[in-house]
């Protein structure tokens, strides 16, 4: 197989959303309104979808059930231009599937299925990879078995690939030093608990940064500061990038997968991270004045479009 722009592990579930004005408590009936199944795939697929659709040539790697929840994902792949070849299907499990709330504000909560990528093979991985030698860039989360994941890392890595994690969801178990990960993408709440940190303590993102990096031996991290923005540290030099407003929030799923999609399609292009950051940041600001995740997550030409009107 041809080599990839990038690679993506992480894994494929359908999202079902609804709306509500809010959370349930302990035995309570919640009335949710609009339920309905999104094209939102889990972190695997979006971000395949969301670099495919930029024109970025991606593959994905990851399992699903032979079912319609794994031919909607294969489907929506395709769709963005996304090499499915290694979306192993199996009988074993099913295709995962999870509940994202809407509040309001734009504001969610996400009910997590089991994922099919449980029964993902570190040996199906690897094999992947060695298809999709002289790939440039490979991204993987833990919706898929941290040890697999990581696994996968370490072996791109010695391929010669440059290498990028999203910790998501953060594993009950240590990671163990990262120092063959280049791009450790991380929101603050995972970093404050990474760090040992309480939410309601004022921290420096900085000073935060550098936590994460001591204890993972990564060069570079990436931390997402909600409303406040974003911030990296790039070996020994760290900057902000402010946040970019826009007048009505509709959704925010699946915003933090666009970014990062963004962040890496830059850095393909050969831009410098800073400026890779701040043009994800103008991408994730057009992503979330659009209802849907993978439908937010728009084509070069009209994210390019939506810059120049920024200004």
């Amino acid at each position: 197989m041809a080599a990839k722009d990038v690679i993506v592990l992480n894994s494929h579930g359908v999202g079902q959303y609804a709306y509500t004005d809010h959370m349930p408590k302990w035995g309570e009936t919640l009335s949710v309104k609009n339920w309905h199944v999104a094209e939102d795939g889990g972190k695997g697929t979006n971000v395949s979808a969301a670099l495919g659709r930029l024109g970025i040539r991606t593959a994905y790697i990851g399992k699903v059930g032979n079912d319609p929840w794994g031919d909607l994902g294969e489907k929506w792949l395709e769709d963005a231009g996304v090499d499915a070849t290694y979306m192993y299907r199996t009988d074993e499990v099913s295709t995962g599937t999870g509940l994202i709330l809407l509040g309001p504000d734009g504001q969610n909560a996400i009910i997590d299925g089991d994922s099919s990528s449980v029964a993902l093979k570190e040996e199906e991985v690897i094999a992947a990879l060695e298809d999709m030698k002289g790939s440039r860039y490979f991204v993987c989360g833990l919706e898929v078995p941290m040890h697999i994941a990581l696994a996968g890392a370490r072996h791109a890595k010695a391929l010669g690939m440059i290498t990028a994690l999203n910790p998501s969801p953060l594993p009950e178990t240590p990671m163990g030093r990262l120092d063959y990960i280049d791009y450790l993408f991380i929101n603050e709440v995972e970093a404050r608990y990474i760090c040992g940190e309480e939410e309601s303590k004022r921290i420096d993102p900085v000073a935060l940064m550098k936590e994460v990096q001591e204890k993972y031996g990564v060069r570079n991290v990436v931390l997402t500061l909600g409303s406040e923005g974003s911030a990296a540290l790039e070996g020994e030099h760290s900057f902000l990038v402010p946040p970019v407003r826009v007048d009505k929030v509709v959704n925010t799923a699946g915003a933090g997968d666009g970014f990062m999609a963004a962040v890496i399609a830059n850095l393909v292009w050969g831009k410098p991270l800073q400026e890779a950051m701040t043009w994800a940041s103008k991408y994730a600001a057009l992503s979330v004045t659009i209802d849907g995740t993978i439908p937010a997550y728009r084509p070069l030409a009209e994210v390019t479009a939506f810059i120049e009107k920024l200004g």
